[in-house]
């Protein structure tokens, strides 16, 4: 026993002199190390010590989502009154009555006997309905009311059926809670509950950044008129403060016209960043002249600028042919340009003719930094005239562009027009080793692929660009069997160009 006392009290002896030569590594180192590492990793260290522990709870609850209430009620329970939580996403379920239970055999005789029982079954039906509707609403908005930092609300509705009550819990009873610390509004709701914005605005004196989806479906125009009149007043009242606006539109909504809802917008004196996304064929906009009003008012001050397209607009008539230019006829003519924007998004599918509008727009963006056009590929001759225009910027870094196949002629004119590039997403379908001439078709073989492929490679191990900045780079994926040209694109453009540090995968959605 003595023996083993004195082990023990070595033991202690030596922990307490590790402890006094080891000070306590601060908690600012650690936090430091985990910038570092991913979320994934972070997850699985909160076992080694304290510190970990709230950086792994900090990860994981950072954001949280809300879809049904089967996941819900035990993510409530384990959060709690959370100062983790700083994004909360709520995607609005159908909340319904339990699964129906074979009656006993009283039951059925009592049903037998008495001509109120099936009546009794349908209230009781119903009244059983309305409690699991207060039931699971309180205990998300209970829930939501505890979190003291959450700054971003987003709720996505899916354009299915919902009840009344759980929007009205999630929106109508909870902004005047938490909008006063909110910076971040995302909002997809049905129509009829947009009637209760103009209310909301008063509790959202922070908010910065606002993204707003219409959805009208088949409502009736004078319906959709009233509603949009209450959208206007709502977004009046917040764009004294807000940085950012996001508005989007479903191609299933009919009747919906945004020009009256630009002609109608107040001056956002604080607006930098502004997106759009509508039917391509402009369904939703027939008249673009509100909307390069609008954009004009604030092109002093807009920094980002987003004009994306989805498919054709459900409108019961044919869109004009002219609407199908909303993207050119907003941007155009822009006296000056804007003078701080630096980055530019804009889709080229209403743009399947004539470029000259648009590069005309771009030749006066200087302080253009980030830009992406997507949606149709260009041809070899569009990309050049874009690069021409392109070269007249020098901050660009980043370009995002979509060519009908891959050169060298192609990385030869990128290389000499954009030497400053750093990032360049490349989207192509197909690879050859010259531009098109009489030998080589608009569409490829599937047996001169290969030989196409390796042509190309063969041309590109010649070449060499020691003065192009270009660092990260992403391609697609062959989509084709059995060809995969990832990895032999990787080797070829490493090798050729000396700054590039980072080949990946472009996915293309």
């Amino acid at each position: 026993m003595g023996l083993k006392s004195a082990r023990v009290k070595l033991q202690r002896s030596l922990r307490a002199q590790a402890a006094t030569m080891l000070p306590p590594i601060p908690p600012e180192i650690w936090r430091y190390v985990a910038q570092f590492l991913p979320t994934a990793t972070l997850l699985t260290l909160f076992s080694v010590n304290r510190v970990f522990l709230d950086i792994a709870r900090e990860a994981r609850y950072r954001a949280v989502c809300f879809d049904a209430y089967k996941t819900a009620k035990p993510l409530a329970k384990q959060l709690g009154n959370s100062s983790f939580v700083h994004t909360v996403r709520i995607q609005p379920w159908l909340i319904r009555a339990k699964e129906y239970r074979p009656p006993s055999g009283w039951r059925i005789l009592y049903s037998c006997v008495s001509a109120s029982a099936h009546n009794e079954d349908k209230y009781e039906s119903q009244m059983q309905l309305v409690r699991r509707v207060q039931k699971q609403t309180r205990l998300l908005a209970d829930t939501i009311r505890g979190f003291p930092n959450l700054h971003h609300y987003h709720i996505d509705w899916d354009e299915g059926p919902v009840q009344d009550e759980f929007l009205v819990a999630v929106l109508d009873a909870l902004i005047p809670t938490i909008g006063r610390n909110l910076y971040s509004l995302n909002l997809k709701i049905p129509l009829r509950h947009m009637l209760a914005l103009p209310n909301l605005s008063q509790y959202l004196p922070r908010l910065e950044t606002l993204s707003l989806t219409i959805h009208t479906g088949s409502h009736d125009a004078q319906d959709v008129a009233q509603r949009m009149e209450g959208l206007v007043f709502f977004l009046n009242c917040l764009l004294r403060n807000l940085s950012s606006l996001t508005l989007n539109t479903t191609p299933t909504s009919m009747y919906l016209d945004l020009g009256v809802l630009f002609a109608h917008l107040a001056h956002g004196r604080r607006l930098k960043a502004f997106a759009l996304c509508i039917p391509f064929d402009g369904g939703h906009l027939p008249n673009p002249k509100s909307l390069r009003r609008f954009l004009m008012q604030h092109s002093p001050t807009l920094e980002s600028l987003t004009l994306e397209t989805t498919r054709a607009a459900a409108c019961p008539r044919p869109s004009a042919t002219s609407n199908y230019f909303w993207i050119r006829d907003a941007i155009k003519d822009h006296h000056p340009p804007f003078p701080v924007l630096a980055n530019l998004s804009l889709a080229l599918r209403p743009l399947r003719t004539d470029l000259s509008p648009l590069l005309l727009s771009l030749s006066g963006l200087c302080s253009l930094e980030q830009l992406k056009l997507g949606e149709r590929p260009l041809e070899f001759v569009e990309l050049w005239r874009l690069l021409e225009v392109l070269s007249q910027a020098p901050k660009l870094r980043k370009l995002n562009v979509r060519v009908r196949w891959l050169s060298p002629e192609i990385v030869d004119a990128l290389a000499a027009c954009l030497p400053q590039l750093e990032v360049l997403q490349l989207d192509f379908a197909e690879i050859i080793h010259c531009e098109p001439g009489s030998s080589v078709t608009s569409t490829l073989s599937q047996d001169s692929r290969p030989t196409e492929l390796a042509l190309f490679c063969a041309a590109l191990k010649s070449r060499c660009y020691p003065h192009w900045s270009l660092t990260r780079l992403a391609v697609p994926e062959s989509q084709r069997e059995p060809i995969r040209w990832l990895n032999v694109l990787e080797r070829v453009f490493v090798e050729c160009i000396p700054a590039l540090g980072r080949f990946e995968e472009l996915l293309v959605v």
